[in-house]
């Protein structure tokens, strides 16, 4: 069965039957690592790679990775939304952890059957030397690069300048194989993505509410809120499969589960 993940005028396809030998794993082996931000906390790296789901031919159809980031001495897992209260400098340095990891991934010169989906901070991506270290994901390969990669933007919000971020979708666009936008589910959210060409609109389960009631309905709201802003509408990060089911109803495209290690 050969799958579409299509963005305009790319012909995106990945093949499930090998996108099947190669099952993810929760926690990549070799992908740890530590650093110690301006506030001198120490701070673990570790990586999560999530199967996304074409949700109406379910089958995979990409590969994303979650950074894990662990504060080592209490042991708390700082979410992508308190990303914000680190510096720029210590954002920067997650995100290049993402790039190199990914690597182990796309393999050389994009070997791998499925685009593999990176987090990066809209903050790092908005300068020349972070969008340069995208091209960490392929060994350097810009045939790669734009073969195989897809950037998803963690950290928009309405603060985000609507214009910087057209710009710089516009720029990750010629470069890369698309760009997706994380938003949080909350009312009023999408407007700054309105005008910046995404090929996604992504939103994470970790920031869904706790209630599974709950989370349904924030789900259909986010649909509702997102539908026409961008071809593909992804929910990832899902406790479990039932999820999957509420998502499709809701109108997303894609979904993916959230392992444990």
């Amino acid at each position: 069965m050969r799958i579409e993940f299509s963005f305009p005028g790319s012909g995106m396809v990945a093949n499930n039957a090998a996108a099947q030998e190669a099952p993810s794993e929760s926690i990549q082996a070799g992908g740890f690592s530590t650093f110690v931000t301006a506030e001198n906390q120490t701070l673990g790296i570790d990586f999560r790679v999530e199967d996304l789901i074409h949700l109406r031919h379910n089958a995979v159809a990409a590969r994303r990775l979650e950074p894990v980031i662990t504060h080592l001495k209490s042991g708390v897992t700082i979410p992508a939304r308190a990303f914000a209260r680190l510096s720029d400098d210590d954002v920067e340095t997650i995100d290049r952890a993402t790039t190199a990891f990914a690597a182990t991934l796309v393999g050389p010169e994009g070997a791998s059957v499925l685009p593999v989906i990176l987090p990066i901070s809209f903050r790092t991506v908005a300068g020349r030397r972070g969008r340069g270290h995208l091209s960490n994901a392929t060994d350097g390969s810009t045939q790669a690069l734009k073969k195989r990669v897809i950037v998803e933007l963690i950290d928009i919000d309405r603060g985000t300048p609507t214009g910087r971020l057209t710009e710089v979708a516009g720029l990750l666009n010629a470069t890369c194989r698309g760009v997706f936008a994380r938003l949080q589910p909350n009312r009023d959210v999408v407007f700054p993505v309105r005008d910046a060409r995404l090929q996604g609109v992504t939103v994470d389960g970790a920031d869904l509410a706790v209630s599974d009631a709950d989370a349904a309905g924030q789900l259909l709201e986010f649909a509702a809120q997102a539908r026409g802003l961008a071809p593909l509408l992804v929910v990832q990060g899902l406790p479990n499969d039932g999820y999957l089911a509420v998502a499709e109803v809701a109108g997303f495209t894609h979904g993916a589960l959230r392992t444990r290690g």
